[in-house]
Protein backbone atom coordinates (compact mmCIF):
# COMPACT_ATOMS: atom_id res chain seq x y z
CA UNK A 1 0.00 0.00 0.00
CA UNK A 2 2.43 2.36 1.11
CA UNK A 3 6.02 2.64 -0.98
CA UNK A 4 7.95 4.72 1.13
CA UNK A 5 7.81 7.58 3.98
CA UNK A 6 6.37 10.17 1.26
CA UNK A 7 3.38 8.10 0.96
CA UNK A 8 2.82 8.05 4.40
CA UNK A 9 2.85 11.63 4.49
CA UNK A 10 0.63 11.97 1.44
CA UNK A 11 -1.84 10.10 3.11
CA UNK A 12 -1.84 11.71 5.94
CA UNK A 13 -2.50 14.78 4.37
CA UNK A 14 -5.38 13.69 2.68
CA UNK A 15 -7.04 12.48 6.23
CA UNK A 16 -6.45 15.58 7.87
CA UNK A 17 -7.81 17.59 4.70
CA UNK A 18 -10.00 15.23 2.69
CA UNK A 19 -11.91 13.22 5.89
CA UNK A 20 -13.50 15.82 7.35
CA UNK A 21 -12.82 14.20 11.58
CA UNK A 22 -11.88 17.64 12.76
CA UNK A 23 -14.51 20.12 13.01
CA UNK A 24 -14.12 24.14 12.48
CA UNK A 25 -12.48 24.62 16.45
CA UNK A 26 -9.59 22.25 14.67
CA UNK A 27 -10.25 19.25 17.78
CA UNK A 28 -11.46 15.73 16.66
CA UNK A 29 -15.38 16.11 16.55
CA UNK A 30 -16.91 12.14 16.38
CA UNK A 31 -20.49 13.38 15.96
CA UNK A 32 -19.84 15.32 12.86
CA UNK A 33 -17.65 12.64 11.73
CA UNK A 34 -20.21 10.19 11.63
CA UNK A 35 -22.85 12.46 10.67
CA UNK A 36 -20.41 12.16 7.34
CA UNK A 37 -20.07 8.97 7.03
CA UNK A 38 -23.81 8.17 7.42
CA UNK A 39 -24.42 10.43 4.78
CA UNK A 40 -21.98 9.35 2.02
CA UNK A 41 -21.84 5.37 3.09
CA UNK A 42 -25.14 4.97 5.63
CA UNK A 43 -26.98 3.43 2.10
CA UNK A 44 -23.87 1.58 1.51
CA UNK A 45 -23.84 -1.11 4.45
CA UNK A 46 -25.57 -3.90 4.38
CA UNK A 47 -26.31 -7.44 6.13
CA UNK A 48 -22.47 -8.36 4.19
CA UNK A 49 -20.83 -5.62 6.29
CA UNK A 50 -18.58 -5.61 9.02
CA UNK A 51 -17.92 -2.23 9.69
CA UNK A 52 -14.51 -1.34 12.07
CA UNK A 53 -14.47 2.20 14.09
CA UNK A 54 -10.89 3.13 15.22
CA UNK A 55 -10.19 5.40 17.99
CA UNK A 56 -9.79 7.02 21.41
CA UNK A 57 -13.77 7.80 21.09
CA UNK A 58 -12.54 11.47 23.08
CA UNK A 59 -15.56 14.29 21.25
CA UNK A 60 -14.05 16.81 22.79
CA UNK A 61 -17.46 17.15 24.70
CA UNK A 62 -19.64 17.68 20.92
CA UNK A 63 -22.70 15.85 20.61
CA UNK A 64 -21.80 11.92 19.88
CA UNK A 65 -24.46 11.36 17.15
CA UNK A 66 -24.27 7.58 18.57
CA UNK A 67 -27.63 7.40 16.29
CA UNK A 68 -24.96 6.75 13.48
CA UNK A 69 -23.77 3.81 15.65
CA UNK A 70 -26.70 2.35 16.34
CA UNK A 71 -28.44 2.53 12.72
CA UNK A 72 -25.07 1.04 11.15
CA UNK A 73 -25.52 -1.86 13.98
CA UNK A 74 -28.97 -2.24 12.70
CA UNK A 75 -27.81 -2.62 8.93
CA UNK A 76 -24.71 -4.17 9.04
CA UNK A 77 -23.65 -7.88 10.19
CA UNK A 78 -21.17 -6.55 12.57
CA UNK A 79 -19.48 -3.45 14.27
CA UNK A 80 -16.53 -3.41 16.12
CA UNK A 81 -14.79 -0.26 18.22
CA UNK A 82 -11.19 -0.62 18.45
CA UNK A 83 -9.88 1.47 21.15
CA UNK A 84 -6.08 2.84 21.16
CA UNK A 85 -6.39 4.38 24.46
CA UNK A 86 -5.53 1.63 28.08
CA UNK A 87 -9.08 0.67 29.10
CA UNK A 88 -8.01 2.80 32.16
CA UNK A 89 -8.60 5.70 30.51
CA UNK A 90 -11.91 4.75 28.82
CA UNK A 91 -14.72 7.04 29.86
CA UNK A 92 -12.56 9.77 31.58
CA UNK A 93 -13.23 13.49 30.76
CA UNK A 94 -14.33 13.35 27.25
CA UNK A 95 -14.25 10.16 26.33
CA UNK A 96 -17.66 8.32 25.48
CA UNK A 97 -16.46 4.83 24.58
CA UNK A 98 -19.04 3.59 26.39
CA UNK A 99 -21.88 5.39 24.86
CA UNK A 100 -20.41 4.43 21.43
CA UNK A 101 -19.59 0.89 22.84
CA UNK A 102 -22.96 -0.37 23.19
CA UNK A 103 -23.95 -0.36 20.01
CA UNK A 104 -21.09 -2.42 18.80
CA UNK A 105 -20.65 -6.13 19.05
CA UNK A 106 -17.88 -5.33 20.93
CA UNK A 107 -15.61 -2.58 21.73
CA UNK A 108 -11.47 -3.99 22.04
CA UNK A 109 -8.60 -1.77 23.84
CA UNK A 110 -5.80 -2.23 20.12
CA UNK A 111 -2.31 -0.29 20.82
CA UNK A 112 -0.38 -3.06 19.93
CA UNK A 113 0.19 -6.23 17.53
CA UNK A 114 -0.41 -8.67 20.56
CA UNK A 115 -3.75 -6.65 21.02
CA UNK A 116 -5.03 -6.33 17.45
CA UNK A 117 -4.01 -10.52 17.25
CA UNK A 118 -6.45 -11.00 19.87
CA UNK A 119 -8.69 -8.98 18.16
CA UNK A 120 -8.31 -10.86 15.24
CA UNK A 121 -8.91 -14.24 17.58
CA UNK A 122 -12.04 -12.89 18.69
CA UNK A 123 -13.01 -12.89 14.79
CA UNK A 124 -12.37 -16.69 13.76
Amino acid sequence: MFQDEEDITNAVHRVNTEADVVWVDGHSDYGHAFGVFWENFGSEINSKSTVMFLGDARNNYHATNAWVIKETAKKARSVFWLNPEPKSYWDTGDSVITEYGTHTDGVFECRNLRQLEGFVDHLA
